[in-house]
Formats: structure tokens, C-alpha cells, sequence
């Protein structure tokens, strides 16, 4: 017998549940049928014993590695797994052997396998396979969801085959996840573990501290950059022929454009990320965060840049600060901020204009120089627009559309070009110092002014002399900013530029070889302290609008720059931290070389290579004449590096190749072509050159760089061999390889054009997923059902044995759907979404705590519900006030706990005011207040005037409506004025009913929402509205047992009808559903106490009235009025079995000592008999929130359950009232 004193409590339930629970889809074990190989019979081998065979297998399974699977050779390790026989080809082998390898790496001693950490470890190794299954091909998806061993059953075949397509359908939906709770609980779902319980929250914490390293290395590499950077899945390849998998580059001469990852590289950037992925998994109670880590990391690669560049000492002296960039175009927005930062710090004032210019005219003019041999995005970054589709934080953003919020009024951009038509170099020194005199002094505003040094066919542009005069006649008006991208200059350079307070734009993926791409800003302190003051004034979001955020991160910027770090975003880009590491591979070896001798390996190597080229192969390449020098007066020289050679391509007939050949040409030459021409070895080579440069009428060039790379080689074996001649000569071989296999391309052309270029595979359509949030989170009725018997048999009810523990009436809840109920809310709506959880629709204590579990904050409608609500841990900013009649003492004691408060009338908001004030003008410790001088939220509620739905009792949106301000013209404009006066106001709340108001009916309640939003913000200058709390109201289903509307179609229709909410403008958008998640989740069950039969009458087939134990005091809403608050019913007899008795129509009746006491009026039921037990459905809301105290009866038992396969586990939540406690009540 179950004894209730004694039942579990939610913690265990929820470990035992976690511990035996079967892991289908786990990626830990190789013996699962999940990673059986193809065929079983050839795929097994003994183990070697002879050491000699040991050493021979594993150079051979490295040699495989390295031909077919690169990525995973750091993670090989000394002794590989030898007893089976690798297919790495096949694609089901090669996923088999990553999640092999990464499972080893997280072999951690100390991790108890039943802990949440453990947990945690399997959703990140499962994230991970399902990432590196991303970077595969549909057909190389294909292959892998069909291969199946030859020896297995039709059964076990379709299981493998279930299992794998299952992984497949979340890889496809990886990308369009709206958060990491879905994320999780997708990942959860194939591995079968429970997503909710007191665990789960815990697993979740330690799995989301890992998820930002959980990627393959190649894979992280692309992450926090943009489109240009993201792998072919057929060619493993981005944009510009270029790849983050080590050996995918024979011959590297495209670091004018960007390269190819060497292996050492790789292998750094492998031992970073194992070093942050064990670190977010430690258990080590002295181990640093994962963001503090990181944190530490990008501040190691800023001090380390400072290094290379030889500014250190002048950070140390703070006189520039080193800003990360995920690319240098990325940088262009950091440039026009401090722009901006600068018009905002005084230079828009009146007095500080020049004679005839007003304010209006104050704007930031961006003068772009070299345009078209320089970043093709750079242009449009600098005018505060998406260059590209994909944001670096994993946003979307349109090509060409403004950042959002940012001031494209106040920027604009002017461009000039690189060359004229004819091809020939602009000399532009005149014009630019036309523009600059035009702009500054017949305009307001800043102007700036950037400097090319070293563009794509190496010259440098406008002239250092007249910039350095320029600086010197408009110090305040004129930011110089350096384009120092290619970073083909001296070092000294640096210093020099910083030292004239220029700003400076450099990368580490041009020159330096590193991963494309990665960049970062010399910013000079008075720039800084400009930005850091325009980061905090009022006019904050002009100056640093919100859409930096989708660019860069705080971890991006000097912990000193606090004001800008706190408006940018929290997310780690583990991407460009990885990039720069890359970069520095051979940056700070090439830092330590001396200059001179960095200057004879470039002469040596240029000079030999153009005189082959002229010499050996005229027939074929012209080279493009060298820049000369744009000046040398041994004061301010800034001729780039000679380290560029650009040349035109002849095909057979004579004819130069255009723009268009050249780039077949320049993809012809980075592919292994040997499968069209397999008889000649130059075809298996992969040459990475500079991309192609148009020159106007004369053609196209593309272009041979020297790197970085090639330079410490030299130095390195040079120095060996006390000859650079001699140490050149591995680099004149490849260079020939890049000729021969040009001309092998020419002879060819026909056959590899169409073979690789002009053939196009086009992927398969990926199945749409079900979205997680349209689960049917609702208690089932056959599940019901077992739950009763259950109860019975355990004499959970009617304990005939123990009267005075007798029960015959039990309140439900099946703990399993409430967690999965927050959890379809929380997956349905995208982050800047956040939840309250109506407290009012179910306050219970232990339902409270699972909402807050769950991530979940309260809505509460009384000073008590908002004291229960921290009483049970809830934090005081994740509570939303709302009562429509709040005391002076409830408003100070809900605003001094910080909690967040919705005002629902004028008067209201003046008691706030006072408030407000008191706490603004306090100065005295005694009667200063937890939150003096920081107020939590305060918004104000409106009634939109929407009228009522089909339930008029519970809709709140008509002109009689007791909540909110009604929105009439003149309210309106109270309203804003009200928001202007005070800045301390900062939400707006809506909420228009709930049963009977249509889904259509909730948007348009936020649509006025957003739009009396706009307008406040409007007339304040600023981004005044920070939330907008758009209420619940989603109506429940009562006819079924089925879930509807969803979550997930609400949010459709809002999609639909309130786009506006859906952008990311920095607001947060607040839901209160409350028996929407709630209702469904509970049941009431009663024992039939007596039953009456009526006297037959004619016309009138009502055969009897059950007496049951709930009526209207559990019911109020279902007895009061049964036409709108009606409930299913489902009678089962004295042994908990479904009733089969004969369908008659019956009442059903309360306990209670009044007449409308009726639960159900002439219902179609099973014919009910004293006994029998009713179970009346879709309780879990209102129910005992609305008990009624008539007739002194006792408030019922809650139990909870959980199922597990045939296992029911239920606890004790809330025991009945006693006489006692009913008794005091009453005093």
C-alpha cells in the first residue's frame, strides 16, 4: 500500500528517471546500433599485439586521416582506436570516428556518470556530431542515413535507419532554432532524456557553458564572420577558394585575398578549443567561468597584437586602445562610431559651427579612397549597412540595408575610385583636398578621411603630406583613418600613425595568413574617451546605435571600455578568437625578424619571380608595372611592401582573359582537377592565388602574393643555410607548379569549364521539421485512466482501511506535461521573448516553483501573490505587478524589492511619481531603500479599446473595462507627454481578455502596444519603451483533450499581424499565459458519494443526479455559467476501470448547500453508480485558485505523478485542509 507520508520527492523522481532512462541516440558507445559500420562481418579485427604491426596500422590510419578526413588528425592522438577497419571515405565511418575521438577528449575522471554534468556531456557530444554532420553533402547525408550492416534484420535495419534520420531532421533544423531551450530539448528528445525536472535545469547550465566550443575546429573557424567565410558542404570551401581544413592548399600565394589553414595552425586552434570546452565541463569548484576564460583569452590576443604591432608601451600609457573586429570591414563601423562619437562630443553645438551652418547640417562623411581595390563591403559598413547577409553573431541582416537603429541620416559616404577607365592609377591627392575643405569648412559635422596603405595591387593612396597638413587644419573635424589591411608596411609605421592620433585598421588575415577573417582597431584614447562618453549620454543610440551588437561583442573590447561593452552583445565569438590565433602563427615570428632582413627576402623573392615570369612564361602572363612609390621624403613614407605581383592571363589565341575567366581560372587552379585529367600529376595540385582585380577597359589581373608565412620560412631555413637564394628555392618550385598548371587549365579549357564550373549539383530539399513548440503538452485521457487505477489499487482513494486518512477527493498533476508546457511556451517565441506565468491561474506552491525552474518569471495580481513569489526564490525583476488596485504601501513595498510594476491608471502613476522622487532625492542611509536610485520597470497598462471576444465576461478591452487606461486621443497624449516627463517610465502593458478572444484579437492588442511604443519614443528622442508586455489570453480547448490553439500558432498570427514584434530592436517583448499552460496540465477526481434517481416525467429523460465531492467551490466558473465554462467528464467505477455502464443523461452535483451546485446539467455519461469515481477534466487552472469558503468545506489533497513506461510515481504536493485550519480561517 502507498503510504502518502512517505512519497518521493520531485528530485529523486527526476534523478531515477535520468539514470534509467535509455539513450538511443547516444554518441558515447561504438557497439550501439546507431554506429554500426556497413558490414559487420569485414568491419571488426583483433587487436594487434605486435608493436611493429601497431606502429605500421597507426601510420596508417594517420596517412588516411590526412588524405580523407584532415579536420580530425589533432584529435588523433598517439593510439587510435585499431580494432576495426576505417572507411573514412564512407561518410558513416568518418561521423562514427569523429564522435569516437571527441568522446575520448571528454573522458573526465571526476564526472559521476549520474550527474547533471555527465548529462550535459552527452548533449554536447551529441551537438557536436550533429554539427560536424552539417558540413557533409546531401549525398554524403544520404549515404549516411542508409547505411546499414549487410547482416542486419529488416528490424534492426529500420531502427538504425529511424535513429539516423531522426539526427538528420534536427541537423537540418539546427539553423533555424529559435533558442537554446528548444536546442536542448531537441537534443534531449534523441538521446531520451527528460527534458524537465529538477535536474534538467542543472544540465542545462553546464551543457549551454559548453555549447559555444562544441563544434569542430573547421567549423568554429567560420562562426562570428560572415557569408564570405562559410564552407561549400560539396567543395569544403568558402567564397574565395579557401578552406579552415588543413591541407586543402598545396601552393599559398593568396594572402592578398585570404588563405587556407595550415596544419600547425590548426592544431593551435584545436588545443584552444579543448582547452575552453574541458574548462565550461569542470566540475573544479576554482575553475574560471567559460566567459571569464574567454574573456582572458581575447585580452591575451589583444596584449599579443600590441606586441607584434610594437605599440604595447602605448597602450600600457594609454594612449590607444586595440579593439577586435571579426573582419576588417567589420572595422569600418568602429571607425564611423568614433565618428560619430566625435560630432556628438560638442562639434553639433551652435557656437562651435562655422559661420552660416546650422545644427541640421551636422552629419559624418566617410571619404573612401582606392574604391574598387579594396574590401568590396568596406564602402557599405562605412555608411552603417549590412554589407552581407549573415551578421557575425548569427543574424540575419539584408545586403544594404541600415544596422538597426542606426543613424543613416547623420552618415554619408563618398567614394573614389582606384583607377579611371582606362585602368590607370587615380591620382587623387587634389580632389581629396577639395572634398575635405568643401566639407569642413561650408559644412558641419566630421569628416573621415581614410588612407589606403596598400591596396589590392599595392600602392597606397591619398598622399601621407597632404593628410598630415589636413590633420593639422581641422584637429577636432577630421578623423584620419589608416586602412592598414593588407598590412604589407613596416612596423614602425604603427607607432607613427598612433602617435599623430590616426585611427588604424589592420587585419591578421591578409599578409599574416590567418583564417579569414579577423581584424582589429588601433584606437586612439581621445577617440575612446569619446565613445565611452557618447556610450552613456543622451544621445547614446545615435552615437552607438543597437545593431553593433550583431557585429561585435563586449569580449571584443578593453574591459576599460565599460560604457561601450555594456551595449554590446554577450555573446562569445569563439570564431574570431580562433582566427587571430591562426594569424598569429606567423605574426609573432615575423615580428621578431629583422627589418632588413625581411626587406632582402621580399626583394629576393619578388625580383626572382617576376623575372621568371617575364622570362619563362611571357607568352602566356603580362605583369601589371608596379606601383611607384607614392612618395619618399625620408619624413613620412608610407609605400607599402613590394610584395604583390599582379598579372594578365593569355589564353591559346593571344587573347587576355576577362573578369569572368580569370575567376574560373582562379577556382580551376584551387581544385584538385585530376579526375577529368587523371594521367598528370600537376592536376592533384591546389594552388590558392589572390583573387581577380578588375582594371576597367584594360582587362583583369590576378595576382601572386607573398605571406607572412613564406617569409619566416625563408628567414628560418635562410639562416640555417646562411643563403636566402638557397632557402627560395622550395618557393620557386611551387611557383612553377602555379605556371604549369595555368598553362595545364588553358590546354583544358573547354573540358574543366564545363566539368567545374558551368555544372552545378543542386542539393536536395530538406524535409521541414514539426516544430518542437506544437507539442501536445496536455494530460491524455488513457493516461488518465491508468493513473485512476493506479490510485485505487494503491488506496491513494477512499483508504477504507485508514478512515482518518480517508480521501475521496484529489486535485492531479501530471508533473511531466507542466515542464513540458513552459517548454513548448519557451520554444514557440524567439529570445528577446520573455514569460510570467499568470499566478492567479494556478498559485499553487509547487506549481510556482516548476514555472520558476523552468525559466519562467510571475505575474502576480496581489502584494501577496508577490510576496509568495519571492518567498519561493523568484527573482524580484522576473515579477510583473499588475493588480488594478494597488495600495501606496503595496507600490513601495513591490518597487523597494525591485520588482516590476505595471501602473493601470493616472493616479496610479502619481503615487509612483512620489515614490520615485523620494527615492531619487533620498540622502540619508537609514531611510534609503534596497534599489535607492535604480527603479525596477515601471510601465502602464492601456486598454487598446478593442472591444469584447465571444466570452464578454472575460474580455477586458471595452470602453467599461475596469483595466488600463482606455486609449482615447486625449489619454494618448497624456500618455506621451507623461513618458517624456519621466524617463524612469520605460514599459507599456496590453492585455485585451482571454477565453473567447480570437488569436487575431491578442495581436491587434499588440499592435497598438508597438505603435503607441513608436510614438513615445518619437517624442522622447530616445529609445524610451525598453518592454512591452503584450498579456496572455490564449484561449484553452475544454471540447478535447487536445492542446489548441498552440503556442506556436499564436505566434504565427502574430508574425502575421505584429511583425514589428519580431524585430530585434532591443525591447523585450513579455507574454502572461496563465491557464493556457496550466489548465490542461490537472484533473479532479471525486468519488461518487450517493446517487438519486428522479421519477420518470415525460418528455424529460433525466435519469438521475450524482452527489459528488466538488462542486462550485472548486468549479466556480463551470457551475455559475455551464454555457461558458463547461467541463469534459469521464466516469470510472469503483476499481478505477473506464465505466462501460449504459449511456444516460444525468446531473452531476457538488457538496455544497446550494441549489446551482452542479458540475455537469443532463449529461450523456455511463449510467453512475454510488462508488464509482468522476474525474472532471482540464482542471489544472482556476480551480483551486477560485476555492470558494460555502459551506466550510475543506480544500482538497494535490498529488503529483510522473509515468515511466508502466511505472506511475506519485507524490504528495498539498495535503487537505483540516477541520482546524477551515476553522481558523474563520477566526
Amino acid at each position: 500500500m502507498l503510504n502518502k507520508k512517505k512519497l518521493s520527492t520531485v528530485a529523486s523522481q527526476v534523478a531515477n528517471a535520468k539514470t534509467h532512462s535509455p539513450r538511443v541516440a547516444s554518441p558515447l558507445s561504438t557497439k550501439s546500433s546507431a554506429f554500426s559500420s556497413t558490414d559487420q562481418s569485414v568491419a571488426r579485427r583483433q587487436r594487434a599485439v605486435n608493436p611493429e604491426e601497431v606502429e605500421q596500422l597507426t601510420a596508417e590510419l594517420r596517412d588516411q586521416v590526412i588524405s580523407t578526413r584532415p579536420e580530425l588528425l589533432p584529435l588523433l592522438g598517439p593510439r587510435p582506436d585499431l580494432t576495426r577497419l576505417w572507411n573514412l571515405q564512407n561518410p558513416l565511418d568518418a561521423v562514427v570516428f569523429s564522435a569516437q575521438l571527441q568522446d575520448r577528449l571528454l573522458c573526465l575522471p571526476e564526472l559521476n556518470r549520474n550527474s547533471p554534468c555527465y548529462t550535459a556531456r552527452d548533449l554536447v557530444l551529441l551537438y557536436t556530431k550533429l554539427k560536424y554532420l552539417e558540413t557533409f553533402s546531401q549525398t554524403e547525408l544520404a549515404a549516411y542515413a542508409n547505411a546499414v550492416p549487410t547482416s542486419a534484420s529488416p528490424l534492426e535495419a529500420a531502427s538504425v535507419a529511424r535513429i539516423r534520420q531522426e539526427e538528420l531532421r534536427v541537423v537540418r533544423q539546427l539553423a533555424t532554432v529559435a533558442n537554446t531551450t528548444e536546442l536542448f530539448s531537441r537534443l534531449a528528445t534523441l538521446l531520451h532524456i527528460p527534458c524537465h525536472g529538477d535536474a534538467w535545469n542543472e544540465i542545462v547550465k553546464f551543457a549551454a557553458n559548453a555549447l559555444p566550443f562544441a563544434e569542430q575546429t573547421e567549423s568554429l573557424l567560420v562562426r562570428g564572420s560572415d557569408d564570405r567565410s562559410a564552407l561549400c558542404p560539396l567543395t569544403k570551401t568558402n567564397n574565395y577558394n579557401a578552406s579552415t581544413i588543413p591541407f586543402a592548399t598545396d601552393v599559398a600565394r593568396g594572402s592578398c585575398t585570404c588563405s587556407s589553414i595550415s596544419l600547425h595552425a590548426f592544431e593551435r586552434c584545436e588545443k584552444l578549443r579543448q582547452e575552453l570546452l574541458l574548462n565550461s565541463l569542470s566540475i573544479n569548484p576554482n575553475a574560471k567561468s567559460s566567459s571569464a576564460l574567454f574573456n582572458t583569452k581575447m585580452r591575451a590576443v589583444r596584449t599579443r597584437v600590441a606586441v607584434c604591432l610594437g605599440v604595447s608601451d602605448l597602450v600600457h600609457d594609454d594612449q590607444l586602445r586595440i579593439l577586435l573586429s571579426p573582419s576588417g570591414t567589420d572595422a569600418e563601423l568602429l571607425a564611423t562610431v568614433a565618428g560619430l562619437a566625435r560630432l556628438y562630443s560638442g562639434l553639433g553645438e551652435e557656437e562651435n559651427l562655422p559661420g552660416g551652418v546650422g545644427p541640421e547640417q551636422c552629419k559624418v562623411t566617410s571619404i573612401i579612397t582606392a574604391g574598387g581595390e579594396i574590401g568590396r563591403g568596406s564602402n557599405i559598413a562605412s555608411s552603417g549597412r549590412h554589407f552581407s547577409n549573415l551578421t557575425p553573431s548569427g543574424e540575419p541582416g539584408a545586403a544594404g540595408e541600415p544596422l538597426r537603429r542606426f543613424p543613416t541620416d547623420l552618415v554619408g559616404v563618398v567614394t573614389m575610385p582606384a583607377r579611371d577607365d582606362n585602368g590607370d592609377i587615380n591620382r587623387i591627392d587634389s580632389d581629396i583636398d577639395e572634398l575635405v575643405h568643401e566639407h569642413l569648412d561650408r559644412g558641419g559635422g566630421v569628416v573621415l578621411l581614410h588612407v589606403v596603405v596598400g591596396a589590392k595591387t599595392g600602392y597606397a593612396c591619398p598622399s601621407m603630406p597632404l593628410i598630415d597638413a589636413l590633420a593639422a587644419q581641422y584637429p577636432n573635424r577630421l578623423l584620419v583613418v589608416v586602412d592598414a589591411c593588407q598590412m604589407r608596411v613596416d612596423t614602425s609605421l604603427y607607432r607613427e600613425w598612433a602617435a599623430k592620433g590616426y585611427i588604424v585598421l589592420t587585419t591578421g588575415s591578409k599578409f599574416f595568413g590567418g583564417s579569414p577573417f579577423c581584424g582589429a582597431v588601433l584606437m586612439p584614447m581621445r577617440c575612446v574617451y569619446e565613445m565611452e562618453a557618447a556610450a552613456v549620454e543622451r544621445h547614446s543610440e545615435l552615437a552607438v546605435p543597437l545593431g553593433l551588437e550583431d557585429y561585435f561583442s563586449r569580449y571584443d573590447m578593453p574591459e576599460g571600455m565599460r560604457n561601450i561593452r555594456e551595449r554590446l552583445g554577450t555573446n562569445m565569438n569563439v570564431g574570431l578568437l580562433l582566427r587571430w590565433e591562426t594569424a598569429l602563427v606567423n605574426m609573432e615570428p615575423f615580428c621578431c625578424i629583422p627589418p632588413k632582413d625581411i626587406a632582402d627576402i621580399c626583394k629576393l623573392y619578388m625580383s626572382s619571380c617576376r623575372s621568371k615570369m617575364q622570362s619563362e612564361w611571357g607568352h602566356m602572363v603580362e605583369l601589371l608595372t608596379p606601383p611607384e612609390p607614392t612618395e619618399n621624403d625620408n619624413i613620412s613614407t608610407v609605400t607599402p611592401m613590394d610584395t604583390i605581383i599582379s598579372f594578365k592571363v593569355r589564353d591559346d589565341s593571344g587573347e587576355f582573359l576577362d573578369m569572368t575567366a580569370l575567376k574560373a581560372l582562379h577556382k580551376l587552379l584551387s581544385k584538385d582537377i585530376s579526375s577529368a585529367l587523371p594521367d598528370d600529376a600537376l592536376a592533384k595540385k591546389r594552388c590558392l592565388l589572390g583573387q581577380p582585380v578588375s582594371l576597367g577597359k584594360s582587362g583583369a589581373i590576378i595576382r601572386i602574393a607573398m605571406g607572412a608565412d613564406m617569409v619566416n620560412d625563408m628567414y628560418v631555413r635562410g639562416k640555417g643555410e646562411s643563403d636566402y637564394a638557397a632557402a627560395m628555392e622550395p618557393l620557386s618550385e611551387d611557383d612553377n607548379a602555379i605556371l604549369n598548371k595555368t598553362a595545364l587549365i588553358l590546354r583544358h579549357w573547354k573540358l574543366l569549364h564545363h566539368r567545374y564550373i558551368e555544372e552545378c549539383i543542386e542539393p536536395a530539399p530538406l524535409e521541414p521539421l514539426k516544430p518542437l513548440s506544437d507539442w501536445d503538452f496536455s494530460v491524455k485521457d488513457d493516461e488518465v485512466a491508468r493513473v485512476v487505477q493506479y490510485m485505487v489499487a494503491e488506496r491513494v482513494l477512499s483508504d477504507e482501511e485508514e478512515p482518518e486518512e480517508e480521501t475521496k477527493l484529489a486535485v492531479v498533476y501530471d508533473l511531466d506535461s507542466i515542464d513540458m508546457a513552459f517548454q513548448a511556451l519557451l520554444t514557440s517565441f524567439p529570445v528577446h521573448f520573455e514569460h510570467r506565468f499568470a499566478m492567479k491561474s494556478c498559485p499553487l506552491a509547487f506549481f510556482i516553483k516548476r514555472a520558476i525552474e523552468n525559466d519562467v518569471g510571475l505575474e502576480c495580481a496581489s502584494i501577496v501573490e508577490v510576496k509568495h513569489a519571492l518567498r519561493l526564490g523568484c527573482p524580484p525583476h522576473r515579477i510583473v505587478f499588475d493588480s488594478p488596485c494597488k495600495t501606496r504601501r503595496d507600490l513601495q513595498f513591490a518597487i523597494n524589492a525591485g520588482v516590476e510594476v505595471n501602473a493601470d491608471n493616472f493616479d496610479e502613476l502619481d503615487v509612483i511619481r512620489e515614490h520615485a522622487e523620494a527615492i531619487f532625492q533620498s540622502s540619508f542611509p537609514e531611510c534609503t531603500p534596497r534599489y535607492a536610485g535604480n527603479l525596477p520597470r515601471i510601465g502602464l497598462r492601456i486598454n487598446p479599446l478593442l472591444g469584447a471576444g465571444t466570452n464578454s465576461y472575460l474580455s477586458v478591452s471595452t470602453v467599461q473595462s475596469k483595466f488600463g487606461v482606455p486609449l482615447t486621443p486625449e489619454n494618448r497624449a497624456k500618455i506621451i507627454a507623461f513618458f517624456c516627463a519621466n524617463p524612469w517610465m520605460t514599459g507599456l502593458h496590453a492585455h485585451v481578455g482571454s477565453q473567447g478572444c480570437s488569436l487575431e484579437m491578442l495581436s491587434q492588442g499588440a499592435v497598438c502596444l508597438n505603435e503607441l511604443a513608436n510614438e513615445i519614443d518619437a517624442a522622447a528622442g530616445t529609445s524610451r519603451i525598453k518592454v512591452l508586455n503584450i498579456g496572455g489570453g490564449l484561449s484553452t480547448n475544454f471540447d478535447d483533450e487536445d492542446v489548441s490553439p498552440t503556442f506556436a500558432e499564436y505566434v504565427k498570427v502574430l508574425r502575421r499581424e505584429a511583425p514589428q514584434l519580431f524585430e530585434r530592436t532591443g525591447r523585450t517583448i513579455l507574454t502572461e499565459f496563465g491557464s493556457s499552460i496550466s489548465s490542461k496540465t490537472g484533473w479532479v477526481v471525486s468519488e461518487v458519494e450517493y446517487v438519486k434517481t428522479h421519477p420518470q416525467v415525460d418528455g424529460d429523460n433525466l435519469s438521475q443526479t450524482a452527489i459528488i465531492h466538488a462542486g462550485s467551490d472548486l468549479f466556480l466558473r463551470a457551475c455559475y455559467r455551464p454555457d461558458l465554462f463547461a467541463r469534459r467528464m469521464t466516469v470510472y467505477d469503483s476499481t478505477g476501470m473506464v465505466s462501460d455502464a449504459p449511456i444516460s443523461v444525468q446531473n452531476v452535483a457538488g457538496p455544497l448547500c446550494f441549489g446551482g451546485d452542479m458540475v455537469g446539467r443532463r449529461v450523456e455519461l455511463p449510467t453512475i453508480s454510488r462508488g464509482d469515481f468522476v474525474v472532471v477534466h482540464d482542471t489544472g487552472a482556476n480551480s483551486m485558485s477560485m476555492f470558494s469558503r460555502h459551506c466550510s468545506r475543506p480544500a482538497p489533497a494535490v498529488y503529483g505523478y510522473r509515468t515511466r513506461e508502466d511505472q506511475i510515481s506519485m507524490q504528495l504536493l498539498k495535503p487537505a485542509e483540516t477541520p482546524e485550519q477551515v476553522m481558523t480561517f474563520w477566526g
